[in-house]
């Protein structure tokens, strides 16, 4: 006969009846629900514009469509270099590991030991009394034996734990995710800010071109006796604080490509090496299925919702505290005194049978385990919830911003436009000495602003749709359906 069909006999003759006594004796049954609701769709205000397109949810690699090779190598890097990334990675390693051993507990355990002594035996502990001659006298003693354990788990308690555990792994795999989109979004973030630097310094060194073209034109008229020093003066102080604003633009683009340069996971030397952006212009898209696909789309969205599983796990684990514990265990092994018949037939050991444990009054331990585990589900819902209406508000504050961008493009071009016209105009008045300089300072200082304010909202639309694609996940999808999650046990 088996060590395991013994105790299942043992279990068939005992457990039912000790089980029906010890349920009635139960400790306090806990009347305890959760009382959040988890939201599970979202309500946008889609504008006119952009247009939308059935196929415009960001792909996972959404920043080579810049096609800048130089961008992709930084964001390459960062993803495989990037401490942040090394740290959610490390919590996805030990997530995984509790999901292990949390799964040791649905199998048997088996142990072994040997245990060996050398001591006086009492003459009047042992009953029968120790063999002749040997009460009194010291000895060796010694002991093998292999133990076994096995939860039946009938209350599902195991179970939940495991499901719990392997929810906070996925969780941690989701964190990963959004610190991804998040790293990546920021290179984009501050590549592009590079690339609108460049575009304002081709302003100003063009502005500069033409302040030195009239500085000299001045020069000219004033030693002809057009102009007066007066006029010299100001073409000169005008061409000398544009050098300042070409300084100052150069050291901020030193401080952006230094931040490049960390966020990619490399040194701050590294940042001499970054070129100028050439980025492609992306047309703006909104997904059709925006509203509803959402949530899906967003990986902080899924982590929040793997946690609300894994508290739920919790609570049902907790719960099961309330009933009875019932392991089957069974023991083999050898016991002498005298290690030289320990292994002998004689020395031979069993045992075997269910072993049941509840608890039946524990001042009120399990039941506020239980409800702290149930307060715990309630928050992990308020922070999802929470978490819902940030990203509903991300996107349409995005989309909103798009579509006034977009509006304002072609009056900036216009503005623009116009701003080019006068110049070119006060140029040749001027040339013909039919107007002074101070027309041709204040038009050509219109014009700059002009052109500013197109690099401006040129880098505004980009930078605006690179929010937008972390927004919409940055090609992440969860496909675990939302409306599976639910609060309830």
């Amino acid at each position: 006969m088996t060590l395991l069909t013994l105790a299942c006999r043992c279990l068939t003759r005992g457990t039912a009846v000790a089980t029906a006594a010890l349920l009635a004796a139960c400790a306090s049954h806990p009347d305890i629900t959760p009382s959040a609701v988890v939201l599970n769709r979202v309500t946008l205000p889609i504008p006119d514009q952009p247009a939308r397109s059935h196929d415009a949810w960001p792909q996972d690699n959404w920043w080579t469509a810049y096609g800048d090779p130089q961008l992709n190598q930084l964001i390459d890097h960062a993803l495989a270099a990037s401490p942040t990334l090394a740290a959610a990675r490390a919590r996805i390693a030990r997530a995984q590991a509790a999901a292990d051993l949390a799964g040791t507990a649905t199998v048997p355990q088996i142990n072994g030991a040997i245990d060996t002594s050398y001591g006086r035996l009492s003459e009047h502990y042992q009953i029968p009394k120790p063999p002749l001659g040997k009460g009194g006298q010291s000895v060796s003693q010694g002991r093998a034996v292999l133990d076994f354990s096995y939860d039946l788990d009938l209350w599902n308690r195991n179970a939940a734990l495991i499901r719990s555990a392997d929810a906070q792994r996925k969780a941690a795999a989701f964190d990963l995710d959004a610190a991804r989109l998040a790293l990546a979004a920021s290179i984009a973030r501050a590549y592009a800010q590079l690339a609108s630097q460049h575009e304002v310094q081709d302003v100003l060194l063009a502005t500069q071109q033409q302040r030195e073209l009239i500085r000299k034109l001045a020069g000219q008229r004033a030693a002809s006796g057009l102009d007066t020093q007066v006029e010299l003066k100001q073409a000169e102080s005008s061409v000398a604080a544009l050098h300042g604003d070409l300084a100052q633009l150069v050291a901020a683009m030193d401080v952006t490509r230094l931040q490049l340069a960390v966020l990619a996971g490399a040194m701050p030397l590294a940042a001499q090496e970054i070129r100028r952006p050439v980025l492609a212009t992306v047309p703006f898209a909104i997904p059709r299925t925006l509203p509803f696909d959402l949530l899906g789309r967003r990986p902080e969205l899924a982590a929040q919702r793997a946690r609300i599983t894994a508290a739920i796990g919790e609570a049902q684990a907790a719960k099961a505290q309330f009933y009875p514990n019932i392991n089957l265990i069974a023991l083999i092994g050898f016991q002498s005194i005298g290690l030289g018949q320990l292994f002998s037939a004689g020395s031979l050991m069993t045992s075997a049978g269910p072993a049941i444990r509840m608890p039946l009054f524990d001042g009120g331990r399990l039941r506020a385990s239980h409800a702290s585990r149930i307060a715990d589900i309630d928050a992990a819902v308020a922070q999802y919830n929470q978490s819902v209406l940030t990203a509903a508000q991300e996107v349409a504050e995005q989309l909103t911003h798009a579509a006034g961008l977009t509006h304002e493009e072609k009056a900036t071009q216009e503005a623009l436009a116009a701003a080019e016209e006068a110049h070119r105009l006060a140029m040749l008045r001027y040339r013909a000495g039919l107007s002074s300089y101070l027309t041709v300072l204040s038009v050509e200082t219109q014009l700059l602003g002009q052109r500013r304010a197109a690099a401006e909202l040129k880098a505004k639309l980009r930078d605006s749709q690179i929010v937008l694609m972390r927004a919409l996940g940055g090609g992440f999808m969860d496909t675990a359906p939302v409306t599976a999650v639910s609060a309830r046990q």
